[in-house]
């Protein structure tokens, strides 16, 4: 007797013109749909070749034997959506690395206007669940495991039919509870990548804190945070691969280590110390924190551009930021012009420096939007103040404190509270007592990270809304310091947004992390 694990499987393969669904094309796609009714087995087999409408990469020509010339006469994947369409709907999706095939002929049938949608078991998944004592998965090694020899490799129809006749070999070997068992539990689950045991995301907690993938090294490839680590990561595995790393990423991981934390305040520094120190390939965007500028004016009210790591503490007070890079300043401080009539030329970000004070008009005053600073009739003694008001906001104001603070923030839900230590506004590091903390103070080298201080800046100052869960207390670490007389309450919260806020001195702790291997 047949497993009973759906009334109809579609065995699916698709040939492709590379790994990514937005940019490449489907070159070819094979089908064999097993209809199951009663002891009654009915199977279609169905394939055709695909014209792409893009030139076939050499490289993959010469894997799959399908050329350019092969395909310039077929049909385009438009033209037969719906027959495609119409021999899935009602199936199990099943396929070898299931994300890959589903992925482009969603990807496909959108392109053609068609919504397509389907429960998906992946193989490779299966494979892993009947079999974790066994490797590779790969659909070659499973050829060889289960003597599966005989189709044409890497064309659709071929490895199409080894899917099914792979099941059917499993179905010989395993009762059919047990296989039963095995695909209910995979449907049941996100569609983790190829190379993840099934139950890797199980222990993850619905908590915040940081999250590791990693390749087959010790490297890791991707690191990021969040206020619910199992939600987060399972959105990572269920999305349908709309942005075009998330097939590279999806293929690459192999196992996956976490950190718990208090709060998010925790996890954004958190998160930033590890891109800082591991530089993970994926996080192309964060590591790009050696570029960060801070603004500044001189006594002629011209913009200034530094470096955050050549920052010194005598500019607090007088600098904002920070800025992605020089470029990043201008492009906000021209919106800025535009919305709030502020004249570039008198901040000498419009020609050249020199000619900041000359009178002649900037390009916005002739347009009647700038209250004409350039020319004396906005005072530069006007101009300065309203351009100080609208940068309140980024400004790096001096330490308000005659020592270090830690920023104390409480989960009582999961009995978490960690110290976040500062002092000038640099992180000093995060522990989980007042003793470490203090210990911090006289130890930890005040090294200034300009995005650490933007996050405390908009704790302290209240800019961040009041939308987080956890508490977040002021503790000031004077010496003698009674620590009742010295907390205030500071409920924080930090917006998704602010994920790119956070570089931080901390050394990693590897032990801290938890695996799934």
């Amino acid at each position: 007797m047949f497993p009973a694990i759906a009334p109809c499987l579609a065995f699916v393969d698709v040939e492709t013109t590379g790994s990514s669904p937005e940019r490449e094309r489907v070159t070819e796609v094979g089908v064999v749909r097993v209809d199951f009714d009663g002891d009654a087995v009915r199977i279609e087999e169905w394939s055709t070749l695909v014209n792409p409408g893009v030139p076939i990469p050499a490289e993959i020509q010469w894997l799959t034997g399908i050329t350019n010339d092969m395909v310039r006469a077929a049909p385009s994947f438009a033209e037969i959506a719906q027959e495609i369409f119409d021999r899935l709907d009602g199936a199990v999706f099943v396929a070898h690395n299931a994300r890959f095939d589903y992925g482009f002929l969603r990807a496909e049938f959108n392109r053609a206007g068609l919504s397509f949608t389907a429960k998906t078991l992946c193989t490779v998944r299966l494979s892993r669940f009947l079999y974790p004592d066994r490797s590779p998965h790969t659909l070659d090694a499973i050829i060889d495991r289960f003597h599966l020899e005989g189709e044409q490799r890497h064309r659709a129809l071929g490895d199409a039919r080894v899917l099914w006749r792979l099941l059917q070999r499993l179905a010989d070997r395993h009762a059919p509870a047990e296989i039963e068992l095995a695909a209910h539990a995979l449907l049941r689950r996100p569609a983790l990548p190829p190379n993840l045991p099934p139950d890797a995301i199980d222990a993850l907690p619905h908590a915040p804190g940081v999250y590791v993938f990693y390749g087959l090294n010790e490297h890791p490839i991707y690191i990021g945070k969040s206020i619910d680590l199992r939600a987060r990561v399972a959105g990572h595995f269920n999305s349908e691969y709309r942005a075009p790393g998330e097939m590279r990423l999806s293929q690459e991981i192999h196992r996956l280590e976490w950190e718990e934390t208090a709060g998010e305040f925790g996890a954004l520094l958190r998160e930033s110390e590890l891109i800082k120190t591991r530089l993970p390939a994926h996080n192309v965007a964060s590591r790009r924190k050696s570029n960060l500028v801070l603004l500044s004016f001189d006594d002629e009210g011209c913009a200034t551009l530094t470096r955050a790591a050549a920052f010194e503490f005598a500019q607090l007070g007088n600098c904002y930021g920070p800025f992605g890079s020089r470029s990043a300043v201008r492009r906000w401080m021209t919106g800025l012009a535009a919305e709030h009539n502020v004249c570039l030329k008198t901040m000498g970000l419009e020609g050249r420096r020199k000619a900041a004070h000359d009178g002649a008009p900037c390009f916005n005053y002739q347009l009647r939007r700038c209250r004409g600073a350039c020319v004396g009739a906005e005072t530069r003694a006007e101009h300065a103040a309203r351009l100080k008001e609208l940068l309140l906001p980024w400004l790096l104001p001096r330490w308000p404190h005659a020592q270090a603070i830690a920023l104390v923030e409480r989960n009582t839900e999961r009995s978490q509270e960690q110290w976040h230590v500062f002092d000038q506004w640099c992180w000093l590091g995060t522990v989980k007592s007042m003793t470490a903390a203090f210990d911090l103070t006289r130890t930890a080298p005040r090294v200034f990270e300009a995005d650490a201080a933007r996050l405390a800046v908009q704790a302290l100052t209240g800019q961040l809304r009041d939308r987080s869960p956890w508490r977040l207390d002021r503790v000031e670490l004077a010496p003698n310091a009674s620590p009742l007389a010295t907390t205030l309450p500071l409920v924080v919260a930090l917006a998704d947004s602010a994920r790119e806020n956070a570089l931080t001195p901390r050394q990693l702790h590897h032990d801290d992390l938890h695996a799934a291997i």
